[in-house]
């Protein structure tokens, strides 16, 4: 048995915390796995809903290293730094797996100084591009390039975000880079039968001939909803009748910002909150929407679309990985005209997604696939740094989440 260590910037509500979850419970030794893995994670930002309730109730212990923050903090960077590193030079991990950019950062750091043997890393996406000034923006990627030299796999999302990473910003070698697309529990959406839509429109006071979009995510600068709440009124200009349900949360101030924004479209935008039944959102729902300025792979965007939906966003990212114009309409980010136009020309004739079309997606990005592929990187891994020859993985592994 060869034991992973897998860390997580922060286990909050979205796609990054919700595949190191899956991933863990997958491997964990219990469940027959070769790979006793163990979650850390850090601080939650304000406004963030914890997902440790969530990974506890799978089985799924996570360990908190609070000085772990999401704002770069020298102090606090250091204070996690020694305490992860303390922790790893107790439990000698065959391997220590990041993801995302603070635990990327910290975690592979502590690794090379505990003496991990082999070291991965996940970007889910990055902040290159939206979140800070260039010359900020320009030290994150000269940092990262660094880490990436003690790292023996980097994990892209997307054939477009390995593009991305290689050429356009040079963190690695091409051949450093593997693509492993994202992996969920999408049976739920797949189950989704669209002819059952009534119980959202209800509590919205919506009839059934009403155009409804959804959109979901963390109500953060990065999502843009500003621009999808200011894309709705020329929207609305066309469909009398549409809705615009948000469902998501994040720090109050940012929540009143675009309430304030959305309050002279007269109700017909809605604020949901933090859902967990995202299926019955996407059964009333007639069209997805995303206005980000940056992902990584949208995990809304493969639930509405194994849910039947299609798609209007923005071209960023692994979106283009995904989002085929036979799924749904893509426009340059930023464009608010572009992204009213598009979700105009959706809604005129919203259709349903095919029942093969669906089941193409949900099983490309199954948390079972993650499993079975993650498990053979390590095993390959450990076979070529170690020595170690290692047995594919079982069906038992596979089946048991």
């Amino acid at each position: 048995m060869a034991r992973v260590v897998r860390i997580q910037s922060r286990i909050c509500v979205g796609g990054p915390a919700l595949h190191s979850i899956l991933l863990t419970e997958g491997l964990r030794y219990s469940t027959g796995a070769r790979y006793d893995t163990l979650l850390f994670g850090g601080a939650l930002d304000a406004g963030e809903s914890s997902m440790v309730p969530f990974a506890e109730a799978r089985g799924v212990p996570v360990e908190l290293i609070p000085e772990m923050k999401r704002a770069v903090s020298p102090l606090d960077d250091l204070r996690a730094l020694s305490r992860l590193t303390r922790r790893l030079r107790t439990l000698e991990p065959t391997i220590v797996h990041t993801h995302t950019a603070k635990a990327g950062a910290i975690g592979r750091t502590a690794a090379k100084l505990a003496g991990t043997p082999i070291v991965v890393h996940t970007f889910h996406g990055h902040v290159f591009d939206g979140y800070f000034h260039p010359a900020k923006a320009q030290a994150f990627i000269a940092a990262e390039r660094a880490l990436a030299r003690g790292t023996d796999v980097i994990l892209s999302l997307s054939e477009q975000q390995r593009f991305d990473l290689a050429y356009k910003y040079r963190i690695a070698p091409v051949e450093k880079i593997r693509v492993m697309p994202l992996g969920l529990e999408l049976d739920r959406f797949l189950a989704v039968n669209r002819k059952e839509r009534g119980e959202l429109r209800r509590s919205l006071g919506l009839s059934d001939q009403a155009k409804l979009v959804m959109s979901v995510g963390r109500l953060v600068p990065i999502k843009r909803f500003d621009l999808l709440i200011q894309a709705f009124q020329e929207v609305l200009g066309a469909h009398p009748d549409a809705h615009l349900a948000i469902a998501g949360d994040g720090a109050a101030e940012e929540r009143s910002k675009l309430e304030a924004l959305a309050r002279p479209l007269n109700g017909r935008v809605h604020f949901l909150g933090w859902r967990r039944d995202l299926e019955r959102l996407y059964t009333d729902a007639d069209l997805l929407a995303l206005t980000s300025d940056n992902e990584g792979t949208p995990v809304t965007v493969l639930e509405a679309l194994s849910s039947g939906l299609s798609v209007v966003a923005t071209r960023v990212g692994g979106v283009e990985d995904v989002v085929t114009p036979e799924l749904g309409t893509l426009v340059a980010p930023g464009d608010t005209r572009a992204i009213a136009r598009a979700l105009i020309d959706r809604l005129h004739a919203p259709t349903e997604l095919p029942e093969g079309v669906r089941r193409q997606i949900a099983t490309r990005y199954s948390h079972r696939r993650l499993i079975a592929d993650m498990a053979a990187l390590y095993d390959s891994l450990v076979a070529e740094k170690l020595g170690v020859p290692v047995a594919g993985p079982t069906n038992r592994e596979v089946a048991a989440c």
